[in-house]
């Protein structure tokens, strides 16, 4: 016993030596740690960004995860981090010019800005539904849309939100709507889950259904003069064009094949019942002065492509998994990436394309893409995360 005592007693300086290290390594962490917070915060972590949005050749903006918005205002040198005021996945922006803009999050929330994108406001939120996307035809007409094929819209400027409807849809579940395009105060086109394209001219008070022999899930939509092109899952690119006369008799044609079919189908059922046949009333649906023809476009890939923008000379800039092309006419092109791009390992979520032809587009982990279109290049213009590259304006915990 007297051993092991002796023995413990030896072990005790060393003990003790043990102890006091641990003491003054825990008082040196906690003066770090003190020392960090009294530092100025500027550290962002590389979350996915998907909403793009530039209204001219200097002022944009791009958000994502954690309701996080970055802006430039002199055409990417610098950039300010700024907190939407919701802790949301950001998924699109629709900015009308430099002050006034919104902001869709996947909790429901529409936002509104009116400075610039360094205050926000919730003007809607729709609990328990995803939305998607929104587009703005200027200062007060805009829609917003989401799943449970949900449409918003205002036209004082989303003072007040109206709810609208599909009209034409056969579908058994209601289809998630992935993207609206405003195209001026009254007429707009949205797509979504199962190959959904539906267009309004009357400010949504008619949403019509358009015919689509292609069931692919349409993730984008960007306007141009002939209506519209579209992209989505497995490569999906989409031409929406003003249907001819032509164009609306076949689908008219094929329409009535489909309802013959499915009487047909439910005289053979009556027979075998041995019942009496009775036709169900079938609504015809509303005619409208103009319907939209799709044809498919052969993208080159079968990977996701997830956003589309519209360019200045009507030509489109779609980007998504390992991919960033141009799409023209019935024509779809690949970009060259620049200084060892890792295009094969990333996504990009979202694209905007300038007045000038500047491309700008961002995903994966804070980063974000600079190209041009003149010359069909692109390359990494910075990642949000790298120090020193964002000035932090505003934050979850706090203002700055």
């Amino acid at each position: 016993m007297e051993d092991k005592i002796s023995k413990i007693g030896k072990g005790l300086p060393y003990l003790s030596s043990i102890l006091l290290s641990l003491i003054m390594a825990t008082v040196a962490i906690a003066d770090g740690q003190k020392n960090l917070v009294e530092q100025e915060f500027h550290r962002f972590w590389p979350d996915n960004l998907y909403a793009v949005d530039f209204v001219n050749d200097k002022t944009g903006f791009i958000a994502g995860y954690s309701g996080s918005l970055f802006r430039t205002q002199d055409g990417g040198e610098t950039w300010d981090g700024i907190y939407l005021g919701v802790s949301e996945l950001i998924r699109h922006v629709s900015f009308v010019d430099e002050k006034t803009g919104w902001a869709v999050g996947h909790q429901g929330s529409i936002l509104h800005t009116s400075d610039g994108g360094t205050t926000w406001e919730t003007q809607k939120k729709d609990e328990g539904i995803y939305l998607r996307d929104i587009s703005f035809a200027d200062k007060n007409n805009g829609w917003a849309v989401g799943h449970a094929a949900k449409i918003w819209h205002t036209s004082d400027g989303g003072k007040n939100w109206d709810s609208q409807s599909l009209t034409g849809f056969g579908g058994r579940d209601l289809p998630r709507l992935h993207s609206v395009v405003a195209k001026d105060a009254n007429s707009a086109i949205l797509v979504g889950e199962f190959g959904v394209v539906a267009h309004t001219e009357n400010a949504g008070k008619l949403w019509m259904v358009s015919y689509n022999p292609h069931k692919n899930t349409i993730l984008s939509v960007a306007k141009n003069d002939q209506g519209a092109v579209a992209v989505g899952l497995d490569g999906g690119v989409f031409n929406i064009a003003i249907a001819t006369d032509e164009q609306r008799a076949e689908v008219k044609a094929i329409e009535e094949e489909r309802l013959a079919k499915i009487e047909a189908k439910a005289i053979k059922k009556a027979q075998r019942r041995k019942k009496v046949y009775v036709p169900k009333v079938v609504e015809p649906l509303p005619e409208t002065e103009i319907d939209y023809y799709i044809t498919k476009i052969d993208s080159g890939t079968k990977e996701h492509i997830y956003d589309v923008s519209e360019t200045p000379n009507g030509d489109a800039i779609a980007v998504g998994a390992h991919t960033v092309v141009k799409i023209s006419a019935d024509t779809v092109t690949a970009l060259t990436p620049m200084n060892d791009f890792p295009l094969p390992f990333v996504w990009v979520g979202g694209v905007s394309v300038t007045p000038s032809g500047d491309i700008w587009a961002a995903g994966i982990r804070g980063m974000i893409v600079k190209g041009q279109l003149e010359t069909m290049e692109y390359g990494m213009a910075l990642n949000i995360a790298a120090p020193g590259k964002v000035k932090l304006v505003s934050n979850r915990w706090g203002e700055k």
